[in-house]
């Protein structure tokens, strides 16, 4: 181990992940999150950002900073390091990144052996309107990021998608489920059944359909959609929502032409079906 890596790991304690609530995941803070100059911060998470042009990603250092990360800035990842600096969450930057064959190179590069810490990838506009299935079941922010706090809810909610689901209360399971129809939904483990049969979505899936269920029936719109799931508004043709649209209804043996679960109004977006 370096030289460098040791004096890392003498700075101390273990940290853990801040204590996010459980709530709706897509409740967008409406006061700024950033602490006042001199106040503690009551949690700490080390957060190692990678990226062959530092500059580009200048904005979110400075941010996690203010928000209680301690950031480190890495050219490459070495999977190592984790346990020796006790690494909560990754952030790549693939920004220059034009189509999918450079963000794989990119990504060999940045991360050359598989992780289990929470991947967050910084993405431009080009390659998320170009973006296939399985670019977009990855966490993905478009960047530069529209504000600091919509910055921070991505990282937010990257951290909680891969956090244990809701601790104990008095000895037992707090669980938050609904009832739509014959799926049940547990939000607190992400998991959907129709009956005593798991449904498996991806990500982005799950994360669409409740959309829809927070929609209560109400039209969202495809730009909607592009935002809450991906925090852009960009569209640039893209079809990105209708093909998770799509896939998302053949796990539910949902037929588009007689609609169960999922009804397209035609030109704007989808609902839930009668």
């Amino acid at each position: 181990m370096s030289s460098q890596t040791e004096e890392m790991t003498e700075l101390g304690t273990d940290y853990s992940f801040p204590d996010f609530q459980s709530g709706n995941l897509y409740v967008r803070p409406t006061t700024p999150i950033a602490m006042a100059i001199g106040d503690a911060c009551p949690t700490t998470l080390r957060a190692a950002l990678l990226s062959r042009s530092p500059g580009r990603v200048n904005e979110m250092f400075i941010t996690l900073t203010e928000n209680c990360f301690e950031v480190m800035m890495f050219r490459k990842w070495e999977p190592r390091l984790q346990s020796a600096l006790n690494t909560g969450l990754i952030i790549a930057d693939m920004t220059g990144c034009r189509n999918m064959a450079a963000f794989n190179k990119e990504k060999e590069l940045l991360l050359p052996e598989h992780s289990s810490i929470p991947i967050l990838y910084l993405v431009g506009e080009e390659l998320m309107s170009k973006a296939g299935s399985s670019l977009l079941n990855e966490e993905l922010m478009v960047w530069p990021a529209r504000s600091k706090d919509t910055m921070m809810y991505q990282v937010q909610r990257t951290i909680r998608l891969f956090s244990p689901a809701a601790g104990l209360s008095g000895g037992e399971e707090v669980m938050r489920g609904l009832i739509y129809k014959d799926l049940s939904i547990d939000r607190d483990k992400m998991t959907i059944h129709r009956g005593s049969t798991p449904i498996h979505l991806t990500k982005t899936e799950y994360h669409l359909l409740m959309l829809l269920l927070d929609s209560e029936g109400a039209v969202c719109t495809r730009e909607d959609l592009m935002c809450k799931i991906w925090d852009t508004d960009f569209m640039g043709g893209s079809n990105v929502v209708d093909v998770h649209i799509k896939s998302l209804r053949k796990k539910l043996s949902d037929n588009a032409g007689a609609p169960r679960y999922i009804a397209t109004v035609r030109g704007v977006g989808y609902r839930l079906a009668d």
